[in-house]
């Protein structure tokens, strides 16, 4: 059976369009799940209470890292019972972090004549304030949508909000060796999300050498967006340099509306084998 694996997934209390209770109806099927919002755990209870019995939970969250040069580092951290964790004051320092960000986000598009008011960004993203919830670009790409500046979501990032961009500003001031410290000192199991977005072409396999000996413990391989062929020789990469080969749909609802849980654009099947092995290093096995 196709798409019994997905670990990496989002709801609205970040990025994604769908609750916590609805994400568990689109997993239900599913053996092996995980829900990985960026920098927050506000959802897991919700999500956790809302699956069948059977379902293999592996707790999540995604951090966005500060990375010099072309790409975006973005890492899954995995483990259990993370919400009691010391990992929420990294947490905290994160969402603080990004609430600054969008601020100045406003303000730099307020300076290019493009106006994106806090409050609409607000109301797509249901959030009373920035320091409320994990409002991320998505929130600001429907709003240039609204207004008229594009005319869809992937034109918003290609045009303002990708890195490059007028409107892109990093999230954190958190870099790669800080994070994979904390993860380790925790327990808990640091992987690379999509890695093909940290734009380093033929110097990936050295750097991934470089990260694994700070304490990265696997790499997303069978990721929603990349082809059978890239994520064939990710896994093959992944295997090479002694990291497990994850794999998620990277589903964010109607802010990626092409994009299915568990099957990404309708091809993906992340081997149950690979979500039982992270499992397993999350729990400790």
């Amino acid at each position: 059976m196709q798409g019994l694996v997905d670990l990496h997934v989002h709801s609205y209390y970040s990025d994604g369009s769908d609750s916590p209770v609805e994400l568990a109806g689109g997993l239900k099927n599913a053996s092996v799940v995980a829900l990985t919002d960026h920098d927050s755990l506000a959802g897991l209870g919700e999500f956790k209470a809302a699956l069948p019995e059977g379902i293999q939970v592996v707790e999540g969250v995604e951090l966005s890292l500060r990375w010099p040069g072309r790409g975006t580092f973005h890492l899954l951290v995995y483990g259990a019972d993370m919400a009691s964790s010391p990992l929420r004051d990294l947490l905290d320092r994160q969402r603080t972090f990004r609430a600054s960000r969008n601020r100045a986000l406003v303000a730099r598009a307020f300076e290019l004549g493009i106006e994106l008011p806090e409050e609409e960004v607000l109301a797509v993203a249901g959030a009373a304030s920035f320091d409320d919830k994990s409002v991320g670009r998505p929130h600001f790409a429907q709003v240039l949508v609204d207004r008229g500046y594009v005319s869809s979501l992937q034109e918003a990032f290609d045009r303002y909000l990708a890195k490059g961009m007028p409107l892109y500003l990093e999230k954190s001031e958190l870099d790669p060796s800080e994070a994979l410290d904390i993860a380790r000192d925790l327990g808990m199991v640091p992987v690379i999300a999509h890695p093909l977005s940290l734009g380093l072409g033929n110097a990936l396999a050295e750097t991934l050498r470089e990260l694994k000996r700070a304490g990265l413990a696997g790499m997303e391989c069978y990721y929603g967006a990349y082809g059978p062929q890239a994520r064939k020789e990710l896994a093959a990469l992944a295997s090479g340099s002694g990291l497990i080969a994850t794999g998620g749909s990277d589903y964010h609802g109607s802010f990626k509306p092409d994009l299915s849980l568990r099957t990404g654009y309708g091809d993906l099947d992340v081997p149950l084998a690979s979500g039982l092995q992270l499992a397993e290093a999350a729990a400790g096995v």
